[in-house]
């Protein structure tokens, strides 16, 4: 060696180093596991039986889920129609009125965040400046 070598934290014995190619985790992640989308995915095509007038059907749970969330928004479920609004407003729209649309959305949802910032700004140790 040309130069004595520095053992340390973050700094093994040459011996004991990861040879080239070698991974630090033998075992590591198998091959063709799902991450939580696929199976996310995967759950929600299930089918289950559903009685819609006295007759049995097999709907997806994604449908089941959608026909809950709609059928709450009827009932008047404020929660369940904000989450459906924009989607409702998307699935009407033309396609060239999306964009627009989209961007609006996008708008309130900077004005959220300003108004979040500016009152987390306002707040010092466990009270508003002005108090």
């Amino acid at each position: 060696m040309d130069k004595e070598y520095e053992i340390g934290y973050g700094k093994p014995p040459k011996q004991y180093q990861f040879k080239k190619g070698q991974s630090g985790n033998k075992n590591g992640r198998p091959k063709n596991s799902k991450n939580t989308y696929v199976l996310l995915d995967e759950i929600l095509s299930q089918t289950i039986p559903i009685t819609e007038n006295g007759k049995i059907m097999h709907i997806s749970k994604r449908n089941a889920v959608l026909i809950q969330l709609v059928n709450k928004a009827v009932k008047g479920d404020l929660k369940a129609t904000n989450a459906l609004l924009p989607h409702m407003l998307m699935a009407d729209a033309k396609e060239e009125d999306k964009e627009k649309i989209i961007s609006a959305l996008n708008k309130d949802d900077e004005k959220i965040i300003t108004n979040y910032l500016k009152t987390l700004s306002d707040f010092n140790g466990g009270k508003f400046i002005n108090e």
